[in-house]
């Protein structure tokens, strides 16, 4: 509720009694703050009891600002060793650094000065104070390195991360454009469906849609247009970010790139490699997967399959077959060697 010029001269006239060296205690009292002031002439002047706290000096210990930088850590020192100086043209300073105790213990500190003008307007004192903010540095700190430990972790496995907010609309890193050649302008509004291959956009979409009204983690293989003109295979997926408090929630999600994926798949024994036609199609049917969807777990595209299913093994590429039984796999299907040595299929569960 704002006061009124009336309550606020009021409540002045009730603190009028009370000296300003009682709130001065009261902020001290914290043991984290402390004030000092100076004549910029002869750089003599005073300290508060909390000031000394926070240095580590002993109460009656002789304080002068102009010799502050003796406290400052060796490595910080270039934040202050022209403190003095600055405060002597006049110029106020704010600035975060790390000082040494007297008791050899290290801290971080706010340090603020303001500089006070006399009659002809020329610096004439500077007051200011120390606060000592290590435990908001050390939080801050840590979330940074939480922050640099995630976004290494992201960067080795996707090509882009992206946010989306609560009601489904994405908002994509500055990866995007590198990748797709699309504009934040152009995504925006469901745009960045244009870049997907257009077999793909409907199925896209509806996952997309059945996450979001859901809040089932979102996950999907499809195929984006690069900025070389090109298609290529895709893995999304997405997880909403529930906030505290009931407040509205978003989406995080990566994009990696399927060949990266396959990259870092285990080499198979040869013979476990060499599916025959009849074992692909067998699968597939255990799975009751047309050839598109197969296509598009695995990653492989639909004339590829069509070859492998024809000709067998020696019609593509062995990351191909690859691609093909670890998608067969990730849904219940088992390949195993049996004791005549050819590679049998079986259907364990569905996922």
């Amino acid at each position: 509720m704002e006061l009124s010029s009336e309550q606020f001269e009021a409540a002045v006239r009730k603190m009028s009694g009370i000296s300003s060296a009682h709130f001065l205690k009261l902020v001290e009292d914290r043991g984290t703050v402390g004030f000092w002031s100076s004549d910029i002439a002869t750089g003599q002047g005073s300290a508060t009891l909390g000031l000394l706290r926070v240095l580590g000096l002993d109460h009656g210990t002789q304080f002068r600002i102009a010799d502050f930088t003796r406290f400052i850590h060796p490595d910080d020192r270039g934040y202050g060793e022209d403190i003095w100086t600055t405060i002597r043209q006049g110029i106020p300073v704010n600035r975060n650094f790390r000082i040494i105790r007297s008791d050899r213990t290290v801290r971080w500190v706010e340090f603020k000065s303001e500089v006070v003008l006399d009659g002809q307007q020329k610096p004439s004192k500077a007051i200011g104070l120390i606060i000592d903010v290590t435990d908001q540095q050390e939080g801050r700190q840590a979330l940074e390195d939480s922050l640099e430990r995630y976004r290494a972790l992201v960067g080795s496995l996707a090509a882009m991360e992206w946010r989306a907010t609560a009601d489904g609309h994405p908002v994509f890193s500055h990866g995007w454009t590198a990748l797709t050649g699309q504009y934040e302008m152009d995504a925006a509004d469901y745009g960045w469906i244009q870049t997907i291959h257009p077999d793909d956009r409907e199925q896209v979409s509806r996952k997309w849609q059945e996450s979001v009204s859901t809040l089932a983690p979102y996950a999907v293989n499809h195929r984006i247009l690069l900025v070389n003109g090109h298609y290529e295979w895709f893995h999304a997926r997405a997880v909403p970010i529930i906030k505290r408090g009931g407040r509205s929630h978003e989406w995080l999600g990566i994009i990696m790139r399927q060949a990266d994926l396959k990259r870092e798949a285990p080499m198979l024994p040869p013979s476990m490699n060499m599916l025959t036609p009849i074992q692909v199609r067998a699968a597939r049917a255990m799975l009751q997967w047309t050839l598109d969807e197969l296509s598009q777990v695995s990653g492989v595209s639909v004339s590829s399959i069509r070859r492998i299913e024809g000709e067998g093994e020696r019609a593509t590429r062995p990351a191909s077959l690859q691609a093909i039984r670890a998608a067969f796999e990730e849904y219940g299907i088992e390949f195993a060697i049996n004791t005549a040595g050819a590679v049998t299929v079986a259907f364990l569960s569905q996922k």
